[in-house]
């Protein structure tokens, strides 16, 4: 009897214990929140892992004292949301800026900078359809076909209006380098677009027009033929 009279008043105790220091808890909290050192800070709530694209689901933002918030934490989802995981990021580990990868961050590589829904293809590049290696990243550009016709005539026609170079050779954007004559460009298109390219690459001689970007016009073009040039 006497040991159970023990083992109660112990619970007791430390019922009373854990009341307590839930409410010295409370208390710390709440100070910290009326003395505006609490403030809140993007967590992941699931395993990101690396090369990601991060999305609201994905963020869980928890208040807590300001000292305990790492240099660099992000506190507004907007400077989160879109980018890329540098490396896999656990579950409540609060989400830095420089475990995430941006749009124009070379560290992201080629595939950071293709939107969704687009692809990235490779042509070969001569000094004709090259502009003489004046073409730049992130520069516009109309993609053109010159090819047999059934009936044996030569005809150029343009295949792909305004599409943004994403690379020049190994160059992307945000890497060093200077100007050079260009032996590929890689462009961001559309996948029935990328299909036409690779068709045109096998069948066809292609060639890359620049463009201004302030033009968005897509003329509907015939095709040019041979007999067009000497009428």
């Amino acid at each position: 009897m006497r040991n159970k009279l023990i083992l109660l008043l112990a619970l007791v105790f430390a019922i009373i214990a854990a009341f307590g220091t839930y409410k010295y808890l409370e208390s710390v909290k709440e100070t910290y929140r009326t003395s505006g050192n609490f403030s809140q800070v993007a967590t992941a709530k699931q395993k990101i892992s690396a090369k990601t694209p991060i999305n609201d689901q994905m963020l869980e933002f928890i208040e807590m004292p300001v000292e305990y918030i790492m240099p660099g934490a992000i506190v507004d989802a907007k400077d989160a949301v879109g980018k890329l995981a540098r490396s896999d990021i656990y579950p409540g580990e609060q989400i830095l800026s420089n475990k995430l990868i941006g749009k124009n961050d070379p560290a992201g590589g080629l595939s950071a900078k293709v939107e969704p829904g687009k692809r990235a293809v490779t042509i070969p590049a001569n000094n004709v359809s090259a502009l003489h290696g004046l073409l730049g990243i992130g520069d516009n550009v109309d993609v053109l076909v010159t090819f047999d016709t059934p009936n044996g005539k030569v005809a150029t026609s343009t295949i792909i209006h305004k599409v943004p170079v994403l690379a020049v050779n190994k160059r992307i954007q945000g890497t060093s380098g200077g100007q050079e004559e260009p032996s590929t460009v890689t462009l961001m298109v559309t996948p029935s677009q990328a299909q036409m390219i690779v068709l045109a690459k096998e069948r066809g001689g292609l060639h890359m027009v620049l463009r201004s970007p302030k033009d968005d016009n897509a003329p509907g073009l015939p095709m040019s033929t041979i007999q067009e040039l000497i009428r």
